[in-house]
Protein backbone atom coordinates (compact mmCIF):
# COMPACT_ATOMS: atom_id res chain seq x y z
CA UNK A 1 0.00 0.00 0.00
CA UNK A 2 1.31 3.43 -0.91
CA UNK A 3 2.71 5.92 1.65
CA UNK A 4 -0.02 8.67 0.90
CA UNK A 5 -2.88 6.06 1.31
CA UNK A 6 -2.77 6.49 4.79
CA UNK A 7 -4.26 9.52 6.01
CA UNK A 8 -4.61 10.68 10.07
CA UNK A 9 -7.81 11.36 11.03
CA UNK A 10 -6.94 12.40 14.51
CA UNK A 11 -4.08 11.59 17.22
CA UNK A 12 -4.56 11.93 21.05
CA UNK A 13 -1.24 12.35 23.07
CA UNK A 14 -1.46 9.55 26.02
CA UNK A 15 1.93 9.99 27.72
CA UNK A 16 5.34 12.06 27.41
CA UNK A 17 8.44 10.67 29.19
CA UNK A 18 11.83 11.90 29.24
CA UNK A 19 12.87 10.57 25.89
CA UNK A 20 9.71 8.62 24.25
CA UNK A 21 6.21 10.29 23.56
CA UNK A 22 3.10 8.02 23.34
CA UNK A 23 0.08 8.86 21.29
CA UNK A 24 -2.78 7.11 19.76
CA UNK A 25 -3.25 7.77 16.10
CA UNK A 26 -6.49 7.51 14.66
CA UNK A 27 -5.96 6.62 10.67
CA UNK A 28 -7.91 5.85 7.56
CA UNK A 29 -6.29 2.95 5.68
CA UNK A 30 -8.49 3.14 2.88
CA UNK A 31 -11.36 4.98 2.16
CA UNK A 32 -14.05 3.76 4.56
CA UNK A 33 -11.83 1.88 6.52
CA UNK A 34 -10.40 3.61 9.77
CA UNK A 35 -8.20 2.01 12.29
CA UNK A 36 -6.44 2.95 15.37
CA UNK A 37 -2.70 3.10 16.07
CA UNK A 38 -0.38 3.11 19.07
CA UNK A 39 2.90 5.14 18.19
CA UNK A 40 5.72 4.98 20.55
CA UNK A 41 7.55 8.32 19.39
CA UNK A 42 11.61 8.28 19.57
CA UNK A 43 13.74 10.54 18.55
CA UNK A 44 16.68 8.16 16.50
CA UNK A 45 19.43 6.94 18.29
CA UNK A 46 23.14 5.47 17.08
CA UNK A 47 25.01 2.50 17.72
CA UNK A 48 28.49 1.90 17.81
CA UNK A 49 30.35 -1.22 16.23
CA UNK A 50 33.95 0.34 18.14
CA UNK A 51 36.77 -2.40 16.15
CA UNK A 52 40.21 -1.78 17.95
CA UNK A 53 43.74 -2.30 16.40
CA UNK A 54 43.64 -6.73 17.46
CA UNK A 55 40.24 -6.38 15.53
CA UNK A 56 38.62 -6.93 18.93
CA UNK A 57 35.27 -5.59 19.27
CA UNK A 58 34.58 -3.60 22.11
CA UNK A 59 31.11 -4.83 23.76
CA UNK A 60 29.43 -3.52 26.79
CA UNK A 61 27.12 -5.07 29.08
CA UNK A 62 24.45 -3.47 31.32
CA UNK A 63 21.23 -3.98 33.44
CA UNK A 64 18.49 -2.98 30.94
CA UNK A 65 15.59 -2.54 33.34
CA UNK A 66 12.63 -3.44 31.04
CA UNK A 67 14.11 -6.95 30.26
CA UNK A 68 14.52 -7.85 33.40
CA UNK A 69 18.41 -8.44 32.98
CA UNK A 70 21.68 -7.54 31.95
CA UNK A 71 22.84 -7.20 28.18
CA UNK A 72 25.32 -7.66 25.95
CA UNK A 73 24.97 -4.96 23.71
CA UNK A 74 26.93 -2.83 21.08
CA UNK A 75 27.56 0.95 22.74
CA UNK A 76 24.76 3.09 21.75
CA UNK A 77 22.43 6.41 22.57
CA UNK A 78 19.78 8.33 22.03
CA UNK A 79 20.57 11.28 19.96
CA UNK A 80 19.77 14.96 21.43
CA UNK A 81 17.58 17.47 20.20
CA UNK A 82 19.55 18.95 16.93
CA UNK A 83 22.72 15.96 17.52
CA UNK A 84 23.75 14.82 14.33
CA UNK A 85 24.35 10.95 14.30
CA UNK A 86 28.21 10.93 14.14
CA UNK A 87 28.21 14.17 16.76
CA UNK A 88 26.28 11.43 19.21
CA UNK A 89 28.39 8.02 17.81
CA UNK A 90 31.15 10.50 18.76
CA UNK A 91 29.96 11.32 22.56
CA UNK A 92 28.32 7.72 23.08
CA UNK A 93 31.99 5.98 22.46
CA UNK A 94 33.81 8.27 24.83
CA UNK A 95 31.06 7.70 27.41
CA UNK A 96 30.53 3.99 27.19
CA UNK A 97 33.79 2.58 26.26
CA UNK A 98 36.51 5.00 27.17
CA UNK A 99 37.66 5.24 23.66
CA UNK A 100 37.58 8.04 20.99
CA UNK A 101 37.74 6.59 17.55
CA UNK A 102 39.85 8.10 14.56
CA UNK A 103 37.76 6.92 11.65
CA UNK A 104 34.44 6.50 11.36
CA UNK A 105 32.11 4.61 9.15
CA UNK A 106 28.88 4.84 8.30
CA UNK A 107 27.12 1.39 7.99
CA UNK A 108 23.57 2.04 7.56
CA UNK A 109 20.40 2.32 9.77
CA UNK A 110 17.17 0.15 10.80
CA UNK A 111 13.97 0.96 12.77
CA UNK A 112 13.47 -1.03 15.67
CA UNK A 113 10.57 -2.11 15.53
CA UNK A 114 8.61 -0.38 12.98
CA UNK A 115 5.31 -1.56 13.75
CA UNK A 116 4.87 0.70 16.93
CA UNK A 117 7.98 2.76 17.19
CA UNK A 118 9.23 5.86 15.61
CA UNK A 119 13.21 5.43 16.58
CA UNK A 120 15.37 5.14 13.79
CA UNK A 121 19.19 3.65 14.36
CA UNK A 122 22.04 5.12 13.02
CA UNK A 123 24.79 2.27 12.76
CA UNK A 124 28.38 3.18 12.53
CA UNK A 125 31.86 1.63 12.47
CA UNK A 126 35.02 3.16 14.46
CA UNK A 127 38.42 2.02 14.57
CA UNK A 128 41.60 3.85 15.74
CA UNK A 129 40.55 3.85 18.85
CA UNK A 130 42.20 5.90 21.48
CA UNK A 131 41.69 5.76 25.09
CA UNK A 132 39.42 8.86 26.51
CA UNK A 133 37.64 8.96 28.99
CA UNK A 134 33.93 11.27 29.66
CA UNK A 135 31.49 10.76 32.22
CA UNK A 136 28.63 8.42 31.12
CA UNK A 137 25.09 8.72 32.13
CA UNK A 138 24.57 8.23 36.49
CA UNK A 139 22.25 5.26 36.16
CA UNK A 140 24.24 3.51 33.66
CA UNK A 141 26.49 0.66 35.18
CA UNK A 142 28.73 -0.43 32.16
CA UNK A 143 31.36 -2.88 32.15
CA UNK A 144 33.51 -2.96 28.47
CA UNK A 145 34.04 -6.73 27.12
CA UNK A 146 36.34 -7.10 24.24
CA UNK A 147 35.80 -9.96 22.04
CA UNK A 148 37.29 -11.04 18.77
CA UNK A 149 35.11 -11.30 15.97
CA UNK A 150 34.69 -14.87 16.22
CA UNK A 151 33.90 -14.49 19.98
CA UNK A 152 31.39 -12.07 19.37
CA UNK A 153 29.74 -15.03 17.01
CA UNK A 154 29.97 -17.62 19.17
CA UNK A 155 28.09 -15.36 21.91
CA UNK A 156 25.44 -14.79 19.13
CA UNK A 157 25.57 -18.55 18.31
CA UNK A 158 24.99 -19.06 22.24
CA UNK A 159 21.93 -16.85 22.27
CA UNK A 160 23.84 -14.29 24.48
CA UNK A 161 23.26 -11.77 22.61
CA UNK A 162 20.07 -11.01 22.42
CA UNK A 163 19.80 -7.33 21.85
CA UNK A 164 18.37 -6.30 18.00
CA UNK A 165 20.48 -3.32 17.71
CA UNK A 166 23.42 -4.95 18.19
CA UNK A 167 22.48 -8.43 16.13
CA UNK A 168 21.65 -5.86 13.51
CA UNK A 169 24.88 -3.85 13.26
CA UNK A 170 27.03 -7.03 13.64
CA UNK A 171 25.02 -7.85 10.84
CA UNK A 172 25.72 -4.51 8.75
CA UNK A 173 29.55 -5.00 10.13
CA UNK A 174 29.84 -8.52 8.66
CA UNK A 175 28.74 -6.94 5.46
CA UNK A 176 31.59 -4.45 4.82
CA UNK A 177 34.34 -7.15 5.80
CA UNK A 178 32.69 -9.76 2.88
CA UNK A 179 33.06 -6.61 0.28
Amino acid sequence: MPEDAFRTLSSTPIHKGRIIEVRQDEIEVRPGLVVKRDVVSHPGAVVIIPVDADGRIHWITQFRYAAGKTLLELPAGTLEEGEEPEACARREIVEEVGYAADTWRALGGFYSAPGFCSEYLYAFLATGLREEYADGDEDEDIEVLPLTLDESLARLDAGEIEDAKSISTLLLYLRTLQR
